[in-house]
């Protein structure tokens, strides 16, 4: 295959190298629930984490006991290596829940899942394009079969996987994969492509809507295919750090647009800020926040998050450990 086709190497430098994405799921760091022994700050974070959003365990549960197969989701971050020391965080929390990990960076380091994708162009914000455009393509090559759904972000990114998965798995979602129909089991082949993350509308333009590369957005198996097979012609070679905005671009010209994940309240289930951003955030007097301008129908305070969210960004380090400890009962 050709570029962005160029594969990954081993710590030691050799090519064609492929990453174990069941990895960190078979053995991954204990989160260190100790250090919240005494209790979580009650601050904003706090409040969204307890009064609004929540992880549905009984659902979980229930879906694990009664369900024959689970959907099977893979998870990448994408970093670079001189910022590894970002990803213990994410190895002791969200990350195992996935049932595929990897982490694309700079340098391949087993113990820490992460690998070195080769792009076109130098390793820097204003090239992260043609870093996506590679990691994308690397999954497709080596992932493909083994998963149903794909999620991308930063590595200041945190996943309420069993929200995600329940998500994945309701009949709205089934149905939208189906093209608006009843799932069918023995035609599972003709999989209409989904696209799936906090839409954003550019420049306020609600024709040229994407999901915003903070917290990640995830797609099918269809969709996968369809955005790695458009690489060849969609801006090639073009460097920008709108990696997010590309991707919803050579979507837009097959005709894909971001599908709207709002809940049935209007609560937002991908969040481009961390809770208690949401929670304060109110709209400004004037309309100079470009916030406001690319945002799309949004409410204010606890009404902004689905009490289901599924993603969060600009999560990093403590602040990583203290959501896991609201959400998993630590604290």
């Amino acid at each position: 295959l050709n570029h962005p086709h160029l594969g990954a190497r081993d710590a030691d430098g050799n090519a064609l190298y492929v990453h174990d994405a069941y990895a960190l799921r078979n053995q991954h760091p204990e989160f260190p629930s100790n250090e919240f022994a005494s209790g979580c700050q009650h601050d904003g974070d706090y409040k969204m984490l307890t009064q609004k959003v929540f992880v549905d365990q009984e659902a979980h549960l229930l879906a694990e006991k009664e369900r024959g197969s689970r959907v099977k989701l893979f998870c990448t971050v994408y970093t670079i290596e001189a910022n590894h020391g970002r990803l213990q965080p994410i190895l002791e929390t969200w990350g195992p829940k996935c049932d595929g990990f990897m982490v694309a960076s700079t340098k391949t380091d087993p113990n820490l899942n992460t690998v070195e994708i080769l792009h076109e162009g130098p390793e820097e914000y204003n090239n992260i394009w043609q870093k996506v455009r590679s990691i994308w393509s690397y999954i497709y090559d080596n992932y493909y079969e083994d998963f149903d759904y794909f999620h991308i972000g930063g590595d200041d990114l945190y996943l309420l996987v069993e929200n995600l998965r329940l998500y994945l798995e309701s009949d709205e979602i089934q149905a939208a994969q189906n093209g608006g129909k009843k799932p069918d089991p023995d035609n599972a082949q003709n999989q209409t492509p989904l696209f799936l993350g906090r839409r954003f509308a550019e420049q306020g333009n609600m024709e040229r809507i994407f999901n915003s590369g903070g917290s990640g957005y995830t797609i099918n198996k269809a969709a996968l295919k369809v955005l790695v097979e458009s690489f060849q012609t969609c801006n090639p070679h073009q460097h920008t750090f709108a990696e997010d905005v590309m991707v919803a671009a050579c979507f837009r010209q097959k005709g894909i647009v971001p599908y709207d994940t709002k809940d049935d309240a209007g609560g937002e289930r991908y969040m481009p800020f961390a809770p208690a951003h949401h929670l304060a955030y109110t709209k400004p007097a004037n309309d100079n926040d470009w916030y406001v301008k690319y945002s799309i129908n949004i409410k204010y305070g606890l009404d902004h998050c689905s009490d289901r969210s599924v993603a969060f960004h600009y999560i990093k380090g403590d602040l990583m450990k203290k959501m896991h400890a609201i959400l998993y009962g630590h604290c």
